[in-house]
């Protein structure tokens, strides 16, 4: 994964320096070095002062964990993908010392997790991630306004989401979030989602109403269903790329390593002004 780190994000630190942030108890394997022996005198306990490193960046995943991201077509669903995707961007975040947080969302703001910088707040993350599941309607863009009003200026906000929500009202709240930010929208797709294979009289049901659900032709509605996602992706592409933002597409028949690993070989060819 160290592999991956190169072009992620420009760097503007200088030197690096850390803040206290807690005491924690001492357990057999940690540093003798590190124990607060003025904290021992008066407690006669064995205690270890915990620091965060003073970041210029603080980035912030957020995790769409509506219910069309439960939605496979075969093997892994878009949320499972998602969690992945968004694991191992934090790992990679906090191997370069930086700060990472974590707002999973969907008709709301589910969980928000501030940005820090410790091994312990990462392996915090990953145990949310763990634990999510596909649940509720998508309100994308109200979910994202909320994160632009909680993040800090010089933020890294990294939205992990399949986008089923206006493109207008999305690129709305990425401009809101763009204030002194820098934004990357990773759109993950289902392989049935970009090709549209269905044949045939097929039941379609929607995976964020219950009960709702349409039986049509899918050999009459395949032209016009990817007439309107090509649509909806080039909206979404040229409203991210005039406000300065990243957009790319991924998808779940891709390994999510592969898929990293080429996403951060283009984004540092292009701000290296290589083809």
């Amino acid at each position: 994964m160290e592999g991956f780190l190169k072009g992620l994000h420009f760097s503007a630190r200088r030197g690096s320096s850390t803040e206290f942030i807690e005491h924690r108890a001492y357990a057999p394997g940690d540093e003798i070095r590190r124990i607060d022996w003025r904290t021992f005198g008066r407690t006669d306990r064995y205690f270890l002062k915990e620091y965060e490193d003073e970041t210029n960046l603080r980035a912030t995943l957020v995790l769409d964990a509506s219910g069309s991201m439960g939605y496979a077509s075969a093997g892994i669903t878009k949320l499972r993908y998602a969690t992945l995707l968004a694991g191992a961007l934090g790992y990679l975040l906090l191997a370069q010392r930086d700060a990472v947080g974590l707002a999973i969302v969907g008709a709301s703001l589910r969980r928000y997790i501030p940005p820090k910088a410790t091994p312990r707040h990462l392996a915090g993350i990953f145990s949310a991630l763990e634990s999510v599941a596909p649940e509720g309607e998508t309100r994308l863009a109200e979910c994202i306004h909320g994160v632009a009003g909680l993040a800090r200026r010089r933020s890294f906000i990294i939205i992990i989401s399949d986008f089923l929500d206006e493109p207008a009202s999305v690129l709305e709240s990425i401009a809101h979030l763009r204030r002194g930010s820098e934004a990357l929208l990773l759109h993950v797709m289902d392989p049935a989602e970009e090709e549209f294979p269905f044949t045939g009289w097929t039941v379609f049901r929607d995976a964020e109403r219950p009960g709702a659900k349409a039986r049509l032709d899918a050999r009459q509605m395949r032209d016009i269903y990817l007439e309107n996602l090509a649509e909806h992706l080039s909206a979404l592409r040229t409203g991210a790329t005039a406000l300065g933002a990243d957009h790319a597409v991924v998808s779940t028949r891709r390994p999510f390593d592969d898929a990293l690993a080429a996403y951060l070989d283009a984004r540092a060819r292009r701000r290296e002004g290589k083809p």
